[in-house]
């Protein structure tokens, strides 16, 4: 009989494991952090965006302890977990369970608060070159001017970018030091590797417009992730992109590489400059070169003579 009762503890005991962490997991508001960003779209709800390809857990199977979180998810809410670190943000618990929605490459669950949020599971979108004059062109505000031509010129993480100080830019030798570099903790790195790189002469020249007021120490103006994530989705439909809710501040950066290797820039390079390794490089960002001859005149436009 006390091996009974023993028994059927541990089976409540499990069961409440499931409960608890089958249907939901963490995701770190922190999302920098957690290399997954969040974005409000006009419904309000979130979209997801993975940066790179994760190992998979499946929803069926149970997550060993309660101080897990997830770090990536893709597909039909496939996780890779990682332990939670002291002192990071505040979670928001999501369901596991991912339902397909009227875009093949977006999924949609549900917050343990109600609120809607979504995956997004084709990493490697990218503005067209003619897309992207047309959202430029879109853009309403000088601060979005500004952050997003810092953006595409750079192919900074949003983080990086909003962290250049006056003091990183090398008018003279035409180069931008990126000092608050993201930390690899999962490849052993415990500090960030700051990396210099070559900017066009337009450029530096509009860059040198955008600085001539402030500080040494001071950073350049920047909105938040979220203001400019919204402001992404927002003109990308306007102009008429279709799939404009795959559209991320983090689509830029993609952009970035996809036009360095359209104009047979070294892959080593590309990866240099934009702080990745060449299987992260190969595997999340780079797509096939499918640009015409216009393109690359469009590309050499809107990068100067960069190449």
């Amino acid at each position: 009989m006390p091996q009974q009762i023993n028994n059927l503890e541990l089976e409540l005991k499990r069961h409440r494991l499931n409960l608890e962490f089958i249907r939901m997991i963490d995701l770190d508001s922190q999302s920098q952090q957690a290399n997954v960003d969040t974005l409000p779209l006009d419904d309000g709800s979130l979209t997801v965006d993975i940066h790179s390809q994760p190992s998979r857990i499946t929803p069926n199977q149970i997550l060993p302890s309660a101080n897990y979180r997830s770090s990536k998810a893709i597909g039909q809410g496939e996780l890779v977990s990682r332990p939670q670190q002291k002192g990071e943000g505040a979670d928001i618990k999501h369901h596991l369970d991912l339902e397909d929605t009227e875009h093949p490459d977006l999924k949609v669950g549900i917050q343990s608060n109600g609120r809607k949020y979504s995956v997004r599971t084709n990493r490697k979108r990218f503005f067209y070159p003619s897309e992207l004059n047309k959202f430029v062109d879109a853009l309403e505000t000088d601060n979005q001017r500004i952050d997003f031509d810092v953006l595409i010129n750079t192919g900074a993480r949003y983080n990086e970018a909003k962290n250049i100080k006056k003091e990183d830019i090398d008018f003279e030798r035409g180069t931008l030091t990126i000092k608050v570099a993201k930390i690899k903790a999962k490849k052993g790195q415990k500090f960030p590797d700051p990396r210099t790189f070559k900017l066009s002469s337009q450029f530096l020249s509009r860059l040198k417009e955008y600085t001539k007021d402030l500080n040494d120490n001071d950073t350049l103006p920047f909105l938040t992730n979220s203001a400019l994530n919204l402001a992404v989705k927002k003109i990308a439909k306007r102009i008429g992109i279709k799939d404009f809710y795959m559209m991320s501040v983090h689509n830029i950066r993609k952009t970035h590489g996809q036009y360095l290797v359209a104009l047979d820039v070294n892959i080593a390079n590309i990866c240099k400059r934009l702080g990745h390794d060449m299987n992260t490089f190969l595997g999340s960002y780079c797509s096939a070169d499918i640009f015409n001859d216009n393109d690359r005149v469009l590309i050499h436009q809107i990068l100067g003579d960069l190449v």
